[in-house]
């Protein structure tokens, strides 16, 4: 499953583009015309997986995000950026902010984050402490992951 995350992945970098003048105040499309909004999400993670495995929210939303380690062992929530090539000037990737990470959680804890999303994008959110999660050199992930839809 997380193999097809890195193939539906690379169809939506196309998604994410600049707009064709450079420095016209935004390089990325908003695909559905829609943004900002208010989100709150509980996301919970064993030693086995993330429960949901897929979160979504608008481009440019407030999001607030309860981590909740259901596991035995510490876990973190990280998320993947995005490449973004293009020749007219924009950024050559797209991330979540530093704030859109938490730091380990032990098990039985919460941790809490908000956030404001990035440019429209299918994102990988994984756990990185440890051996919970691999990124394979074709950007494929295995382990601890899911999938951030930015629409």
């Amino acid at each position: 499953m997380i193999r097809r995350v890195a193939v539906a992945a690379a169809l939506l970098f196309a998604v994410v583009r600049c707009s064709d003048t450079p420095g016209s105040g935004s390089c990325a499309k908003d695909q559905d015309g829609l943004s900002g909004g208010t989100y709150t999400f509980l996301l919970k993670v064993s030693d086995t997986a993330f429960t949901p495995t897929i979160l979504s929210a608008q481009n440019a939303a407030q999001v607030t995000l309860t981590l909740e380690n259901t596991g035995s062992k510490p876990h973190d929530f990280v998320v993947d950026c995005l490449p973004t090539p293009n020749s007219t000037g924009c950024p050559t990737e797209s991330c979540f902010p530093d704030g859109g990470a938490t730091g380990p959680v032990a098990p039985g804890a919460t941790a809490k984050t908000t956030f404001v999303t990035p440019p429209d994008g299918l994102y990988v959110f994984r756990s990185n402490v440890g051996s919970d999660s691999r990124v394979a050199a074709d950007g494929g992930v295995t382990g601890l992951a899911g999938q951030f839809n930015v629409q």
